[in-house]
C-alpha cells in the first residue's frame, strides 16, 4: 500500500534518567540567566501519590521548578525517603476522619488553631491565621459565638471581640466559595476550624447589621461618658468667654493702647482679630526688657484691680481647646444611626427582648446627648461671632487655644512684674540702710542738712513709685532700669558730701597755720 504523504519525523530521544531516579522522565528548564550565558538544568517529574484516605492540606507556598536550581532542594530525593517510611501508619494518624481522639492530647495546651494547617483551608492563609488569633480570644466555640450574635447576647461575646470580628465578615467571594463547597457535598469535617467558623458565620441573616448593633449597644455607655464632657466644655467655654465683662475690659485696654500707638501712623481702629493677642509679647519697650503685655498687666493692677483675675471667669477653656467639635458631632450622629438601626431590627425582626430593654433605657439619654450637641454648636457659633470671627475659618481647635495662650502669657507677665517689684523693694531697703549708717558716721552740721533732706526726698519718691501709683515712670530712664537711677543718685550724693568734708578740713588747717606763725604772743585772726 502506497503512502499518501510524507512520513512524520521521528520523535526526539528522551533525556537520560538522572542518577538515583530510576526510569522517571525528566524535564529540562532554562535557568533564566542573561542572553549569552544560557544554562540548562533538568528536574525529575514526580508521579502523583494516591493515598488510601483523604489527607489534610498543608498550606505552604511552593517554589517553582525554575527556582530550585542552586538550592538544597536540587540535591534531595524525597521519593526515596517515602520508600523508607511507613506511609500507612502516617495516613492512619493524619487522615481527616481520625482527627478527633487522636488530637485531643495535643489540645490540652489549648492550641486548637494549630490544627488549621492539617486541614482543608479555603481562606487566604494570612486571613485564616488572623481569624484563628481572634477566635482564640473569645474562648468560645463557633456555635456559641454565632448563636450569641444572632440573639445579641453580649454576655457571651464581649464588644471588643465583636469589633475585632467585624474585620472578618465574609466577602462575596468567600461566601460563593463556601456555598460551592457545600453544593459539592464535601465533608465539613475536612475544613479547618477557621473555615468551619466562617461557614456558620456566613449563614447568619443580616450579619453586618447585627454586628453593628452589637458594637453600638456595647459602646453606648462609653460614648455617652466620652462625648458629654466634651460638649459641656464647649458650651461652658463659649458662654463664659462671651459673657465675661472682665475680659471685655482687658480687650478695651488693649484696644486703647494699640490705638494710642498706631493712630498717628495707621489711624485708629475699632477692633482686632483674636490672633493679635499673640503680638502683645512681640511688642517690647525700648530697652527690650518689657513687653506690652507686662505694661498692660501693671495698668490693670494699678487702675483696674477688680479686672486682674479675669481668667477666673473663663471656664473649661483648656478642655474646650482640645475638643474637635466636628468629630464629636459626627460621633453623636453615628450614635443616632445606631439607635435607628436597633429600632428597625427590633420592630421588623422578632421583637428581641434585649433590644427592647436597651431602647427603653437609653433612648432618652441619646436625646439628651443630641440636645447637648445642638446647644454646643449654637453656643460656639455665637461665641465666635461675638469676637468678629467665623466658625468656618476658626474652629474650636483654633478659637480656644488663642485664649489659652493669652491667659498663660498674662499670668506669667504678672509673676514677672511682681518679681521685679520685690527686687526694687530689696534695693530700696539696702539704700535706706546705707543712708542710716552714713548719718551715724558723719558729724551733724547745718551744712549737711540740705543734703540729708535731698536724700530723704529721693527715698520718699522711690517709696511712692514702689507703691505703684505711677508705674509708668518706674521703668523709664536712660536704660529703663530703676537700679541705675538709684545707684547714680546715691553715688552723686556721697561724692558731694566727701567734697564738702575736704573743704572744711582745708579751712581748719589754714587757721592753724596762721596761729602758728603769728609774731605776737596773742594773735587775733578775724
Amino acid at each position: 500500500m502506497e503512502s499518501s504523504g510524507p512520513l512524520p519525523p521521528p520523535p526526539p530521544p528522551c533525556a537520560p534518567p538522572l542518577p538515583g531516579c530510576g526510569g522517571s522522565p525528566t524535564v529540562i528548564f532554562n535557568s533564566g540567566l542573561a542572553e549569552g550565558s544560557l544554562k540548562l538544568f533538568s528536574v525529575k517529574i514526580k508521579k502523583p501519590i494516591q493515598t488510601k484516605f483523604r489527607m489534610p492540606v498543608f498550606n505552604w507556598v511552593a517554589l517553582k521548578p525554575s527556582q530550585i536550581n542552586g538550592t538544597v532542594f536540587n540535591d534531595i530525593d524525597d521519593e526515596k525517603i517515602l520508600q523508607e517510611l511507613n506511609v500507612e501508619e502516617f495516613e492512619e494518624m493524619f487522615k481527616t476522619k481520625a482527627q478527633g481522639p487522636a488530637l485531643d492530647v495535643t489540645l490540652s495546651r489549648h492550641k486548637a488553631p494549630q490544627k488549621g494547617p492539617n486541614r482543608v483551608s479555603l481562606l487566604e492563609s494570612n486571613r485564616a491565621k488572623n481569624l484563628a488569633i481572634t477566635l482564640r480570644k473569645a474562648g468560645q466555640g463557633p456555635e456559641h459565638i454565632c448563636r450569641a450574635i444572632q440573639t445579641f447576647d453580649m454576655r457571651t461575646v464581649r464588644v471588643d471581640f465583636v469589633e475585632c470580628l467585624m474585620r472578618f465578615i465574609p466577602t462575596e467571594g468567600e461566601v460563593k466559595m463556601l456555598r460551592q463547597y457545600e453544593r459539592d457535598r464535601k465533608p465539613v469535617e475536612a475544613l479547618s476550624d477557621e473555615d468551619r467558623f466562617m461557614l456558620q458565620f456566613s449563614r447568619i441573616e443580616r450579619l453586618t447589621q447585627r454586628m453593628s448593633i452589637i458594637t453600638f449597644m456595647g459602646n453606648f455607655q462609653d460614648n455617652i461618658q466620652m462625648l458629654t464632657p466634651q460638649l459641656h466644655a464647649i458650651i461652658a467655654a463659649s458662654v463664659s468667654i462671651k459673657s465675661s465683662q472682665k475680659l471685655k475690659k482687658i480687650l478695651e485696654i488693649i484696644l486703647a493702647l494699640g490705638n494710642y500707638m498706631n493712630s498717628s501712623k495707621r489711624g485708629a481702629v475699632y477692633g482686632f482679630k483674636l490672633q493679635s493677642l499673640d503680638l502683645l509679647l512681640e511688642t517690647k519697650t525700648t530697652d527690650r526688657k518689657l513687653t506690652l503685655l507686662h505694661y498692660i498687666a501693671n495698668v490693670v493692677r494699678e487702675k483696674y484691680p477688680g479686672v486682674a483675675l479675669f481668667y477666673n471667669e473663663l471656664h473649661y477653656v483648656e478642655k474646650a481647646a482640645a475638643v474637635s467639635l466636628e468629630n464629636v458631632v459626627a460621633d453623636v450622629k453615628e450614635c443616632q444611626r445606631g439607635m435607628e438601626l436597633t429600632w428597625r431590627e427590633y420592630s421588623m425582626h422578632g421583637h428581641n427582648p434585649l433590644l427592647k430593654d436597651f431602647i427603653s433605657k437609653h433612648e432618652t439619654r441619646l436625646q439628651k446627648l443630641q440636645e447637648d450637641a445642638r446647644i454646643a454648636q449654637d453656643a460656639f457659633e455665637d461665641g465666635v461671632k461675638h469676637f468678629g470671627e467665623s466658625s468656618k475659618t476658626m474652629p474650636p481647635s483654633v478659637f480656644f487655644p488663642v485664649f489659652v495662650r493669652f491667659i498663660k502669657a498674662y499670668r506669667l507677665a504678672e509673676e514677672e512684674n511682681e518679681q521685679r517689684r520685690r527686687q526694687e523693694q530689696a534695693l530700696m531697703e539696702k539704700l535706706e540702710l546705707e543712708e542710716q549708717q552714713q548719718e551715724q558716721e558723719e558729724p551733724k552740721s547745718p551744712s549737711n542738712r540740705p543734703k540729708q533732706r535731698q536724700q530723704e526726698s529721693l527715698i520718699t519718691e522711690l517709696r511712692r513709685r514702689q507703691g505703684g501709683k505711677d508705674s509708668r515712670h518706674v521703668y523709664e530712664g536712660k536704660d529703663g532700669a530703676i537700679e541705675d537711677i538709684i545707684t547714680g543718685r546715691h553715688q552723686n550724693s556721697i561724692a558731694r558730701i566727701s567734697v564738702n568734708h575736704r573743704n572744711d578740713k582745708q579751712k581748719q588747717n589754714s587757721k592753724n597755720k596762721q596761729l602758728f606763725f603769728c609774731p605776737n604772743s596773742i594773735c587775733d585772726v578775724q
